[in-house]
């Protein structure tokens, strides 16, 4: 598996995460939202967010879980 990216200005780049060798022979799967749509993901999968070319994009990030019911709660 390839290192992790750190953040800085080192050659020219500015980025965290991983290089795209470490998921180039995974499945890839590309959504595209409509006005309105919100995306829920696992942090622990590797992703990556493309800019969005027509508008802003708003990111918040909390804690999700499944009670034993199968209730959804929200935390931060």
């Amino acid at each position: 598996m390839a290192p992790p990216l750190r953040a800085g200005r080192r050659a020219g780049r500015q980025a965290y995460g991983y290089r795209p060798e470490a998921v180039e022979h995974c499945q890839r799967v590309d959504l595209t939202p409509d006005l309105g749509d919100g995306l829920l993901s696992n942090p622990a999968n590797f992703h990556a967010v493309e800019p969005n070319p027509t508008g802003r994009r708003i990111a918040f990030a909390f804690f999700l879980a499944l009670t034993i019911t199968g209730q959804i709660i929200a935390w931060s």
